[in-house]
């Protein structure tokens, strides 16, 4: 287990290698489920890392690859999405287009949340890390990347603890 802090590159590498190799596992893990858990989550520009590319395994129609761009490649390589999000509605426009673009995607809301969770097949992050531009590339967060069996499942049990009491986006 490492904690980084998203002010340094490090960090940004690191859920960027994270989200590739979720990416990756939706290719090949049958029934492959990826969670995300925060009050916040935007439409950000995935600015390219010193180490990682999505370049080849992500279907984007736009130069520069987005968020949304990597959930939607997940749901069309034939994984499940499940997206819990606070009940701040300023943020769920975005998501509800997300949503209504595949059926394998499903969006809840969780009334005053504050966790901060993403778990997959292959890793997991826990901490204060929103999945905005601010979180991932201007604010000092600081969370923890797990790549064990056992804690991967503590994280994924979290997010669906969540999302099972959350409302369906509307």
């Amino acid at each position: 287990m490492a904690q980084r802090s998203t002010r340094l590159p490090s960090g940004k590498a690191t859920l960027y290698n994270f989200l590739l190799n979720e990416l990756l596992a939706s290719q090949v893990v049958d029934g492959y489920e990826f969670w995300a858990l925060s009050p916040w989550i935007t439409n950000f520009a995935l600015e390219r890392p010193y180490y990682v590319t999505f370049g080849e395994l992500v279907v984007t129609r736009h130069e520069e690859l987005h968020l949304f761009d990597v959930i939607r490649q997940i749901a069309a390589n034939g994984g499940r999405v499940r997206i819990t999000v606070g009940d701040d509605a300023r943020f769920h426009a975005p998501l509800r287009d997300l949503c209504e673009q595949r059926s394998r995607i499903d969006i809840r809301v969780y009334p005053r949340l504050h966790a901060k969770a993403y778990a997959g097949h292959f890793g997991a992050v826990s901490g204060s890390l929103n999945l905005t531009g601010s979180g991932v590339h201007q604010n000092a967060e600081i969370y923890s990347y797990f790549h064990d069996p056992h804690s991967i499942a503590q994280v994924r049990q979290r997010c669906i603890e969540h999302f099972e009491q959350g409302e369906p986006l509307r």
